[in-house]
């Protein structure tokens, strides 16, 4: 358990509500988890730290007020249920991409079955594990406490990387036959 935390507290004007939605979309993309309403934590890391300057420093462009508290200490109760709440809600985003991943190796079989070995759809499948990959980066970075979960999503990827390889071994063939 990371011994010292960053707390972000901030308030941001009521109205327009989509000042608070842009704060809460740029928090939950870090990763931070709420102790309280306006109050957030994360591992203190140099990572964090920038991620959480960053949002502090889009409060106050918003007309808010931000203070980030550095070297914070938390209880032992406390931090482990901070962790706890982070990995369920990182379990929860590796669990959807697992679904993606699942309807990409079922879309690469059907094309596979149908043997439509067409460029379009080669660029498509390509461009489609590309998302996907970025989508894994990026919930990666905000994975602050690890899990399980993430690595049956390295193995789905892998199973993608493979099928797609299968995919273009058959379609090179295809287009070389008379």
């Amino acid at each position: 358990m990371p011994s010292s935390w960053l707390l972000l507290i901030y308030t941001v004007p009521a109205d327009p509500s989509r000042l608070r939605a842009t704060v809460w979309r740029e928090i939950k993309k870090s990763g931070a988890v709420y102790l309280r309403d306006g109050v957030c934590t994360l591992p203190e890391t140099p990572e964090t730290t920038a991620a959480l300057r960053a949002i502090a420093a889009r409060v106050e462009e918003l007309g808010g007020h931000a203070t980030l508290v550095t070297g914070a200490r938390l209880d032992a109760a406390r931090a482990e249920e901070v962790a706890t709440q982070s990995r369920k809600a990182r379990t929860a985003e590796y669990e959807e991409i697992g679904r993606e991943v699942e309807g990409f190796l079922e879309h690469v079989r059907r094309e596979t079955e149908h043997r439509e070995f067409t460029f379009a759809e080669l660029e498509e499948l390509e461009e489609d594990l590309g998302k996907l990959k970025r989508w894994v980066d990026q919930v990666r970075a905000r994975d602050h406490f690890g899990g399980d979960a993430a690595s049956r999503v390295d193995e789905l990827l892998r199973r993608c990387d493979e099928e797609l390889g299968a995919f273009m071994e058959e379609a090179s063939h295809h287009d070389a036959a008379p």
